[in-house]
Protein backbone atom coordinates (compact mmCIF):
# COMPACT_ATOMS: atom_id res chain seq x y z
CA UNK A 1 0.00 0.00 0.00
CA UNK A 2 1.53 3.58 -0.74
CA UNK A 3 1.95 6.55 1.35
CA UNK A 4 -1.12 8.23 -0.23
CA UNK A 5 -3.16 5.23 -0.57
CA UNK A 6 -2.65 4.48 3.28
CA UNK A 7 -3.44 8.36 4.14
CA UNK A 8 -6.98 8.40 2.14
CA UNK A 9 -7.97 5.24 4.11
CA UNK A 10 -7.13 6.48 7.56
CA UNK A 11 -9.11 9.91 6.41
CA UNK A 12 -12.30 8.49 5.50
CA UNK A 13 -15.08 10.30 6.91
CA UNK A 14 -19.08 10.22 6.54
CA UNK A 15 -20.85 13.00 5.49
CA UNK A 16 -22.95 13.29 8.96
CA UNK A 17 -19.80 13.29 10.53
CA UNK A 18 -18.87 16.18 8.51
CA UNK A 19 -22.27 18.05 9.06
CA UNK A 20 -21.36 17.71 12.74
CA UNK A 21 -18.10 19.69 12.67
CA UNK A 22 -19.66 22.11 10.46
CA UNK A 23 -21.89 23.02 13.30
CA UNK A 24 -19.66 23.87 15.48
CA UNK A 25 -18.22 26.42 12.94
CA UNK A 26 -22.16 27.67 12.96
CA UNK A 27 -22.34 27.67 16.46
CA UNK A 28 -19.87 29.24 17.82
CA UNK A 29 -20.36 32.32 15.76
CA UNK A 30 -23.01 33.40 17.61
CA UNK A 31 -20.29 34.32 20.02
CA UNK A 32 -18.05 36.35 17.72
CA UNK A 33 -20.64 38.28 16.28
CA UNK A 34 -22.97 38.98 19.38
CA UNK A 35 -20.55 39.73 21.93
CA UNK A 36 -17.23 40.17 20.09
CA UNK A 37 -18.46 42.61 17.05
CA UNK A 38 -22.10 43.53 17.18
CA UNK A 39 -23.84 43.95 20.26
CA UNK A 40 -21.67 43.60 23.75
CA UNK A 41 -18.74 45.19 22.64
CA UNK A 42 -20.91 48.56 22.33
CA UNK A 43 -22.63 47.92 25.67
CA UNK A 44 -19.54 47.95 27.22
CA UNK A 45 -17.87 50.94 25.85
CA UNK A 46 -20.76 52.93 26.24
CA UNK A 47 -22.88 51.73 29.13
CA UNK A 48 -20.54 49.31 31.78
CA UNK A 49 -17.39 51.74 31.20
CA UNK A 50 -19.53 54.61 30.88
CA UNK A 51 -18.08 58.34 29.78
CA UNK A 52 -19.68 60.11 32.81
CA UNK A 53 -18.52 57.34 35.07
CA UNK A 54 -14.40 56.94 33.68
CA UNK A 55 -14.08 59.56 30.87
CA UNK A 56 -13.64 59.32 26.96
CA UNK A 57 -12.07 56.84 25.72
CA UNK A 58 -11.70 54.78 28.79
CA UNK A 59 -14.24 51.85 27.43
CA UNK A 60 -12.00 51.77 24.08
CA UNK A 61 -8.85 51.26 25.44
CA UNK A 62 -9.72 48.31 28.29
CA UNK A 63 -11.94 46.71 25.47
CA UNK A 64 -9.05 46.82 22.98
CA UNK A 65 -6.08 46.61 24.98
CA UNK A 66 -6.81 45.10 27.68
CA UNK A 67 -9.61 42.49 27.83
CA UNK A 68 -9.07 40.96 24.27
CA UNK A 69 -5.61 41.19 24.17
CA UNK A 70 -5.49 39.49 27.45
CA UNK A 71 -7.83 36.51 26.23
CA UNK A 72 -5.48 36.21 23.18
CA UNK A 73 -2.41 35.99 24.92
CA UNK A 74 -3.88 33.30 27.22
CA UNK A 75 -4.38 31.37 23.93
CA UNK A 76 -1.11 31.86 22.32
CA UNK A 77 0.70 30.80 25.68
CA UNK A 78 -1.31 27.74 25.87
CA UNK A 79 -2.78 26.71 21.95
CA UNK A 80 0.02 24.36 21.28
CA UNK A 81 0.48 22.55 24.72
CA UNK A 82 -2.99 22.09 25.22
CA UNK A 83 -3.34 20.56 21.29
CA UNK A 84 -0.11 18.74 22.09
CA UNK A 85 -1.98 16.95 25.30
CA UNK A 86 -4.91 16.51 23.03
CA UNK A 87 -3.06 14.37 20.88
CA UNK A 88 -1.27 12.30 23.62
CA UNK A 89 -4.13 11.52 25.15
CA UNK A 90 -6.55 10.73 22.10
CA UNK A 91 -8.66 13.08 23.73
CA UNK A 92 -9.12 16.79 21.54
CA UNK A 93 -13.18 16.13 21.90
CA UNK A 94 -12.62 16.35 25.20
CA UNK A 95 -10.67 19.51 25.28
CA UNK A 96 -13.56 20.70 22.82
CA UNK A 97 -16.25 20.04 24.90
CA UNK A 98 -14.43 22.18 27.95
CA UNK A 99 -13.48 24.77 25.91
CA UNK A 100 -17.05 25.13 25.06
CA UNK A 101 -18.54 24.50 28.45
CA UNK A 102 -16.16 27.62 29.71
CA UNK A 103 -17.47 29.65 26.96
CA UNK A 104 -21.20 29.28 27.00
CA UNK A 105 -21.08 29.63 30.76
CA UNK A 106 -19.26 32.76 31.26
CA UNK A 107 -20.77 34.45 28.35
CA UNK A 108 -24.33 33.50 30.09
CA UNK A 109 -22.56 35.54 33.46
CA UNK A 110 -22.50 38.25 31.33
CA UNK A 111 -26.34 38.75 31.21
CA UNK A 112 -25.44 40.22 34.90
CA UNK A 113 -22.74 42.87 34.09
CA UNK A 114 -24.58 46.06 34.66
CA UNK A 115 -23.18 49.84 34.52
CA UNK A 116 -19.67 50.14 36.28
CA UNK A 117 -19.05 46.30 36.70
CA UNK A 118 -15.58 46.81 34.68
CA UNK A 119 -13.39 44.06 36.11
CA UNK A 120 -16.67 41.81 36.12
CA UNK A 121 -16.95 42.54 32.93
CA UNK A 122 -12.93 42.00 31.82
CA UNK A 123 -12.98 38.84 33.75
CA UNK A 124 -15.94 37.66 31.87
CA UNK A 125 -14.97 38.56 28.61
CA UNK A 126 -11.08 37.11 28.72
CA UNK A 127 -12.88 33.69 30.13
CA UNK A 128 -15.31 33.61 27.82
CA UNK A 129 -13.13 34.50 24.61
CA UNK A 130 -10.30 32.06 25.65
CA UNK A 131 -13.14 29.58 25.90
CA UNK A 132 -13.64 30.39 21.90
CA UNK A 133 -10.48 30.61 20.73
CA UNK A 134 -9.24 27.48 22.42
CA UNK A 135 -12.33 25.60 20.96
CA UNK A 136 -11.76 26.90 17.64
CA UNK A 137 -8.29 25.48 17.61
CA UNK A 138 -9.62 21.94 18.94
CA UNK A 139 -12.41 21.70 16.25
CA UNK A 140 -9.75 22.78 13.23
CA UNK A 141 -7.59 19.97 14.00
CA UNK A 142 -10.18 17.30 13.69
CA UNK A 143 -9.79 18.51 9.91
CA UNK A 144 -6.70 16.27 8.87
CA UNK A 145 -9.08 13.55 9.80
CA UNK A 146 -12.34 14.34 7.86
CA UNK A 147 -11.15 15.07 4.67
CA UNK A 148 -8.94 13.68 2.03
CA UNK A 149 -5.96 16.45 1.65
CA UNK A 150 -7.20 17.29 -1.92
CA UNK A 151 -10.78 17.65 -0.94
CA UNK A 152 -9.81 19.96 2.50
CA UNK A 153 -10.43 23.43 0.74
CA UNK A 154 -14.14 22.77 -0.14
CA UNK A 155 -14.86 21.20 3.74
CA UNK A 156 -13.32 24.03 5.36
CA UNK A 157 -14.86 26.32 3.09
CA UNK A 158 -18.19 24.57 3.68
CA UNK A 159 -17.68 25.03 7.32
CA UNK A 160 -16.82 28.47 7.44
CA UNK A 161 -19.36 29.57 5.06
CA UNK A 162 -21.98 27.89 7.30
CA UNK A 163 -20.20 29.43 10.69
CA UNK A 164 -20.98 33.02 9.27
CA UNK A 165 -24.78 32.25 8.92
CA UNK A 166 -24.88 31.17 12.79
CA UNK A 167 -23.53 34.22 13.58
CA UNK A 168 -26.00 36.15 11.38
CA UNK A 169 -29.25 34.25 12.86
CA UNK A 170 -27.65 34.90 16.51
CA UNK A 171 -27.71 38.66 15.58
CA UNK A 172 -31.11 38.79 14.36
CA UNK A 173 -32.44 36.54 17.11
CA UNK A 174 -30.51 39.47 19.87
CA UNK A 175 -32.14 42.35 17.02
CA UNK A 176 -35.57 40.92 17.74
CA UNK A 177 -35.26 40.96 21.43
CA UNK A 178 -34.49 44.18 21.38
CA UNK A 179 -37.04 45.52 19.21
CA UNK A 180 -39.77 43.45 21.09
CA UNK A 181 -38.29 44.84 24.36
CA UNK A 182 -37.64 48.53 22.84
CA UNK A 183 -40.21 49.66 26.01
CA UNK A 184 -38.68 47.87 28.98
CA UNK A 185 -38.28 50.04 31.88
CA UNK A 186 -34.62 48.43 31.90
CA UNK A 187 -33.27 49.91 29.01
CA UNK A 188 -30.02 47.65 29.24
CA UNK A 189 -32.20 44.13 29.71
CA UNK A 190 -32.65 43.86 26.30
CA UNK A 191 -28.65 44.19 25.63
CA UNK A 192 -28.02 41.79 28.20
CA UNK A 193 -30.57 39.58 27.29
CA UNK A 194 -28.33 39.04 23.95
CA UNK A 195 -25.88 37.73 25.80
CA UNK A 196 -28.12 34.79 27.09
CA UNK A 197 -29.11 34.54 23.01
CA UNK A 198 -25.42 33.65 22.02
CA UNK A 199 -24.84 31.37 24.93
CA UNK A 200 -27.99 29.17 24.20
CA UNK A 201 -27.50 29.47 20.91
CA UNK A 202 -24.02 28.55 21.00
CA UNK A 203 -25.32 25.68 23.66
CA UNK A 204 -27.46 23.94 21.28
CA UNK A 205 -25.96 24.51 18.05
CA UNK A 206 -23.30 22.27 18.66
CA UNK A 207 -24.72 19.56 20.21
CA UNK A 208 -24.54 17.89 16.71
CA UNK A 209 -20.62 18.21 17.15
CA UNK A 210 -20.82 15.96 20.12
CA UNK A 211 -23.10 13.45 18.74
CA UNK A 212 -21.96 12.55 15.74
CA UNK A 213 -17.66 13.62 15.13
CA UNK A 214 -15.71 10.81 16.23
CA UNK A 215 -12.55 10.34 18.64
CA UNK A 216 -10.10 8.66 15.98
CA UNK A 217 -7.00 8.25 17.44
CA UNK A 218 -6.14 6.11 21.07
CA UNK A 219 -4.45 7.18 24.21
CA UNK A 220 -0.86 6.58 23.99
CA UNK A 221 0.70 4.95 27.33
CA UNK A 222 2.34 7.63 29.53
CA UNK A 223 6.07 7.66 29.66
CA UNK A 224 7.05 6.81 33.51
CA UNK A 225 7.67 10.30 35.53
CA UNK A 226 5.66 12.07 33.34
CA UNK A 227 1.59 13.80 33.72
CA UNK A 228 -0.09 15.43 30.79
CA UNK A 229 0.89 18.39 31.11
CA UNK A 230 4.71 17.66 31.51
CA UNK A 231 4.05 15.40 28.56
CA UNK A 232 2.43 18.01 26.88
CA UNK A 233 5.59 20.40 26.89
CA UNK A 234 7.77 16.98 26.13
CA UNK A 235 5.79 16.65 22.61
CA UNK A 236 6.57 20.81 21.74
CA UNK A 237 10.44 19.94 22.38
CA UNK A 238 10.13 16.83 20.05
CA UNK A 239 8.49 18.75 17.44
CA UNK A 240 11.19 22.38 17.92
CA UNK A 241 14.24 19.27 17.83
CA UNK A 242 12.17 17.91 14.01
CA UNK A 243 11.66 20.91 13.12
CA UNK A 244 13.54 20.75 9.91
CA UNK A 245 10.56 18.30 8.49
CA UNK A 246 8.11 20.73 8.71
CA UNK A 247 9.84 23.97 7.37
CA UNK A 248 6.78 24.86 4.96
CA UNK A 249 4.79 24.85 7.83
CA UNK A 250 6.25 27.16 9.97
CA UNK A 251 7.48 29.37 7.08
CA UNK A 252 3.50 29.35 6.16
CA UNK A 253 2.43 30.20 10.14
CA UNK A 254 5.08 32.86 9.88
CA UNK A 255 3.43 34.44 6.76
CA UNK A 256 0.04 33.77 7.87
CA UNK A 257 0.27 35.77 10.84
CA UNK A 258 1.94 38.57 8.91
CA UNK A 259 -0.94 38.80 6.80
CA UNK A 260 -4.04 37.57 9.03
CA UNK A 261 -2.69 40.83 11.36
CA UNK A 262 -3.70 43.05 8.32
CA UNK A 263 -7.22 40.93 8.11
CA UNK A 264 -7.97 41.31 12.05
CA UNK A 265 -7.43 45.30 10.76
CA UNK A 266 -9.98 45.73 9.14
CA UNK A 267 -12.21 43.02 11.10
CA UNK A 268 -11.69 45.20 14.38
CA UNK A 269 -11.82 48.80 12.81
CA UNK A 270 -13.87 48.51 9.69
CA UNK A 271 -16.93 49.90 11.21
CA UNK A 272 -15.30 52.59 13.27
CA UNK A 273 -13.64 53.40 9.80
CA UNK A 274 -17.17 53.58 8.07
CA UNK A 275 -18.54 55.73 11.34
CA UNK A 276 -15.54 57.90 11.65
CA UNK A 277 -14.31 58.52 7.98
CA UNK A 278 -17.56 58.08 5.79
CA UNK A 279 -20.37 58.84 8.80
CA UNK A 280 -22.36 55.67 8.47
CA UNK A 281 -24.99 55.67 11.01
CA UNK A 282 -25.27 52.82 13.75
CA UNK A 283 -28.14 51.49 11.67
CA UNK A 284 -25.90 51.49 8.76
CA UNK A 285 -22.64 50.02 10.47
CA UNK A 286 -25.05 46.82 11.31
CA UNK A 287 -26.66 46.54 7.76
CA UNK A 288 -23.26 46.63 7.03
CA UNK A 289 -21.81 44.04 9.43
CA UNK A 290 -24.68 41.63 7.79
CA UNK A 291 -23.92 42.49 3.85
CA UNK A 292 -20.05 41.43 4.70
CA UNK A 293 -20.59 38.64 6.80
CA UNK A 294 -23.38 37.23 3.81
CA UNK A 295 -20.65 38.09 1.03
CA UNK A 296 -17.72 36.50 3.50
CA UNK A 297 -20.01 33.30 3.79
CA UNK A 298 -20.08 33.21 0.11
CA UNK A 299 -16.61 33.79 -0.43
CA UNK A 300 -15.70 30.75 1.87
CA UNK A 301 -17.65 28.20 0.02
CA UNK A 302 -16.98 29.64 -3.67
CA UNK A 303 -13.06 29.59 -2.91
CA UNK A 304 -13.62 26.10 -1.04
CA UNK A 305 -13.86 24.51 -4.51
CA UNK A 306 -11.60 27.01 -6.60
CA UNK A 307 -8.65 25.59 -3.77
CA UNK A 308 -9.15 22.18 -4.28
CA UNK A 309 -8.55 23.03 -8.22
CA UNK A 310 -5.45 25.44 -8.22
CA UNK A 311 -3.98 24.65 -4.68
CA UNK A 312 -3.95 25.92 -1.64
CA UNK A 313 -0.77 28.72 -2.51
CA UNK A 314 -2.65 30.21 -5.76
CA UNK A 315 -5.92 30.39 -3.52
CA UNK A 316 -4.74 32.57 -0.86
CA UNK A 317 -2.58 34.83 -2.61
CA UNK A 318 -5.72 35.73 -5.19
CA UNK A 319 -7.18 36.79 -1.61
CA UNK A 320 -4.63 38.38 -0.57
CA UNK A 321 -4.70 40.41 -3.85
CA UNK A 322 -8.06 40.99 -3.16
CA UNK A 323 -7.42 42.48 0.55
CA UNK A 324 -4.75 44.41 -0.89
CA UNK A 325 -7.42 46.10 -3.29
CA UNK A 326 -9.70 46.57 -0.92
CA UNK A 327 -7.59 48.37 1.11
CA UNK A 328 -6.14 50.50 -1.31
CA UNK A 329 -9.77 51.18 -2.62
CA UNK A 330 -10.96 52.01 1.41
CA UNK A 331 -8.30 54.89 0.85
CA UNK A 332 -9.52 56.50 -1.90
CA UNK A 333 -13.33 55.99 -1.07
CA UNK A 334 -14.67 59.30 -0.18
CA UNK A 335 -18.65 57.98 -0.54
CA UNK A 336 -20.72 55.52 1.17
CA UNK A 337 -21.63 54.29 -1.92
CA UNK A 338 -17.89 53.33 -2.76
CA UNK A 339 -17.60 52.23 0.49
CA UNK A 340 -20.43 49.37 0.31
CA UNK A 341 -18.65 48.24 -2.63
CA UNK A 342 -15.83 47.47 -1.34
CA UNK A 343 -17.17 46.12 1.59
CA UNK A 344 -17.98 43.38 -0.47
CA UNK A 345 -14.97 43.05 -2.12
CA UNK A 346 -13.85 42.86 1.80
CA UNK A 347 -16.18 40.00 2.73
CA UNK A 348 -15.57 37.87 -0.19
CA UNK A 349 -11.53 38.18 1.03
CA UNK A 350 -12.71 37.40 4.32
CA UNK A 351 -14.15 34.15 4.25
CA UNK A 352 -12.26 33.05 1.63
CA UNK A 353 -8.77 34.13 3.50
CA UNK A 354 -9.59 32.61 6.82
CA UNK A 355 -10.94 29.24 5.50
CA UNK A 356 -7.93 28.58 2.69
CA UNK A 357 -5.51 29.19 5.97
CA UNK A 358 -7.05 26.70 7.60
CA UNK A 359 -6.97 24.34 5.05
CA UNK A 360 -3.50 24.56 4.09
CA UNK A 361 -2.18 24.03 8.16
CA UNK A 362 -4.62 20.94 7.74
CA UNK A 363 -2.50 19.77 4.52
CA UNK A 364 0.79 20.75 6.28
CA UNK A 365 -0.03 18.79 9.24
CA UNK A 366 0.06 14.83 10.33
CA UNK A 367 -2.43 13.48 12.17
CA UNK A 368 -0.32 12.57 15.20
CA UNK A 369 0.42 16.22 15.79
CA UNK A 370 -3.00 18.18 14.43
CA UNK A 371 -4.38 19.54 17.77
CA UNK A 372 -0.56 20.67 18.56
CA UNK A 373 -0.18 22.26 15.14
CA UNK A 374 -3.54 23.75 15.26
CA UNK A 375 -2.49 25.10 18.44
CA UNK A 376 0.27 27.05 17.08
CA UNK A 377 -2.23 27.93 14.08
CA UNK A 378 -4.18 30.13 16.69
CA UNK A 379 -0.50 31.23 18.14
CA UNK A 380 -0.02 32.89 14.89
CA UNK A 381 -3.32 33.82 14.44
CA UNK A 382 -3.69 35.94 17.89
CA UNK A 383 -0.61 36.87 18.31
CA UNK A 384 -1.62 39.25 14.64
CA UNK A 385 -4.75 40.08 16.50
CA UNK A 386 -2.82 42.16 18.81
CA UNK A 387 -0.05 43.39 16.17
CA UNK A 388 -2.46 44.35 13.19
CA UNK A 389 -4.64 46.22 15.76
CA UNK A 390 -1.69 47.77 17.67
CA UNK A 391 0.07 48.91 14.54
CA UNK A 392 -3.24 50.62 12.85
CA UNK A 393 -3.85 52.35 16.04
CA UNK A 394 0.01 53.36 16.27
CA UNK A 395 -0.18 55.09 12.71
CA UNK A 396 -3.06 56.85 13.40
CA UNK A 397 -1.74 58.56 16.20
CA UNK A 398 1.63 59.20 14.66
CA UNK A 399 0.07 60.63 11.81
CA UNK A 400 -1.95 63.09 14.05
CA UNK A 401 -5.76 60.88 13.82
CA UNK A 402 -5.23 59.82 10.05
CA UNK A 403 -7.56 56.16 9.75
CA UNK A 404 -7.25 56.75 5.86
CA UNK A 405 -3.08 56.47 6.01
CA UNK A 406 -3.55 53.61 8.43
CA UNK A 407 -6.06 51.82 6.37
CA UNK A 408 -3.84 52.67 3.48
CA UNK A 409 -0.58 51.15 4.99
CA UNK A 410 -2.17 48.11 6.24
CA UNK A 411 -1.56 46.91 2.30
CA UNK A 412 2.19 46.02 3.30
CA UNK A 413 0.72 43.34 5.46
CA UNK A 414 -1.00 41.86 2.76
CA UNK A 415 1.70 42.79 0.08
CA UNK A 416 3.93 41.05 2.51
CA UNK A 417 1.93 38.18 2.38
CA UNK A 418 1.97 37.93 -1.30
CA UNK A 419 5.41 37.82 -1.48
CA UNK A 420 6.02 35.19 1.16
CA UNK A 421 3.13 32.93 -0.20
CA UNK A 422 5.47 32.87 -3.34
CA UNK A 423 8.42 31.35 -1.61
CA UNK A 424 6.04 28.62 0.36
CA UNK A 425 6.24 25.00 -1.44
CA UNK A 426 2.97 23.41 -0.93
CA UNK A 427 3.87 20.38 -2.17
CA UNK A 428 6.91 19.87 -0.11
CA UNK A 429 4.96 20.54 3.10
CA UNK A 430 2.16 18.25 2.06
CA UNK A 431 4.66 15.33 1.37
CA UNK A 432 6.53 15.94 4.87
CA UNK A 433 3.04 15.66 7.00
CA UNK A 434 2.74 12.19 4.96
CA UNK A 435 6.21 11.58 5.47
CA UNK A 436 5.77 12.39 9.25
CA UNK A 437 2.30 9.94 9.44
CA UNK A 438 3.79 6.77 7.54
CA UNK A 439 6.73 6.90 10.00
CA UNK A 440 4.42 7.73 13.10
CA UNK A 441 2.37 4.71 11.85
CA UNK A 442 5.09 2.64 11.43
CA UNK A 443 6.27 2.56 14.77
CA UNK A 444 2.75 2.39 16.01
CA UNK A 445 2.68 -1.45 14.66
CA UNK A 446 6.32 -2.28 15.70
Amino acid sequence: MSIGDKNQKALKSSPKEIFGWCMFDFANSSYTTVIITAVFNAYFVSVVVSEQLFGKGFGEFLWGSVAIPISYILVIVTGPVLGAMADFSGSKKKFLFGSYLICIVFTSLLFFVKEGDVLPAIILIIISNFGYASGENFASAFLPELAYREDMGKVSGYSWSFGYWGGLIALACSLGIMVLMSEAEDKTLPVRLSNLVAAAFFGLSAIPTFLWLKERKNTEKMPSGYNYITIGFKRLFDTYKSIKQFKELIKFLIIFLIFNSGVMVVITFAAIYAVNVLNFTIQENIILIIVVNITASIGAFVFGFIQDKIGSKKTIIITLILWLITVIWAYLSYTKASFWMLANVAGLALGSTQSASRAMVGMFSPESKSGEFFGFWGLAGKLGAIIGPATFGLIVLLSGGSQRYAILSTGVFFLVGIIGMLFCDEGDGIKSAKKYEWNYDSSEIK
